[in-house]
């Protein structure tokens, strides 16, 4: 029962440690998608050393827990280390393979989809004598740690020169993202696109047409 005391709090401990705390390929490419948890920042389990897709402290009873600890794995990130019998650990993977597990990495601007589009509206210039509306799409890599780089103009740029420089411009000055990835081993870059759209001051438009 001492026993089975202590793991129960080691569970407990290391649980509100990373929720305190709280992308897959070489190059992945995707739309930016919404919305995050509100914790960026992955749990990680290990059982008998082992990193079992899917597998989680749900599949396993605090008795059949022979030795928890909580500290950084191989490749840096704070995970919970679980020893349990080799019965036990046959039962985990059987059960983790029944679990349909999306583990593609995520992003997202700080706050969502609605945040960015704030942010973008409070910040884009649009160029002296712009007329009309058109949208310019942006490719730009974010790295593990939420940074962006590499800004270019994806495909077909504007013909008005002042709207592409713009465009760079907003995602260079971006914030960091919000970055979740959900295997330990492939923590790297990957690619979004951005679209902003730039449209004459005082103009509404209505089904491609406008109006003063």
């Amino acid at each position: 029962m001492k026993k089975i005391f202590l793991v129960s709090l080691i569970l407990v401990q290391a649980c509100i440690a990373f929720a305190q705390n709280y992308c897959v390929n070489d190059t992945i490419v995707r739309e930016i998608q919404f919305p995050l948890t509100l914790n960026d920042k992955t749990e990680f389990f290990y059982f008998n050393d082992e990193w079992i897709p899917g597998a989680h402290l749900g599949l396993v009873e605090a008795d059949a827990i022979q030795k928890a600890k909580v500290k950084n794995d191989e490749y840096g990130n704070r995970a919970l280390f679980l020893t349990v019998s080799p019965e036990t650990l046959s039962q985990i993977k059987t059960e983790a393979r029944k679990v349909l597990v999306n583990l593609d990495t995520r992003c997202e601007f700080p706050g969502g989809n609605g945040k960015l589009k704030e942010w973008l509206d409070e910040n884009i210039r649009i160029p002296e004598g712009f007329k009309g509306s058109e949208r310019v799409l942006v490719k730009f890599t974010v790295h593990p740690d939420g940074s962006i780089s590499n800004p270019s103009i994806f495909r077909r740029p504007s013909k008005n020169e002042a709207v592409n420089q713009e465009a760079l411009r907003l995602v260079n000055a971006l914030p960091n993202f919000r970055v979740k990835y959900y295997i330990p081993h492939l923590k790297k870059s990957f690619t979004c696109y951005l679209p902003i759209t730039f449209k004459e001051p005082g103009a509404i438009f209505i089904r491609g047409d406008k109006s003063n």
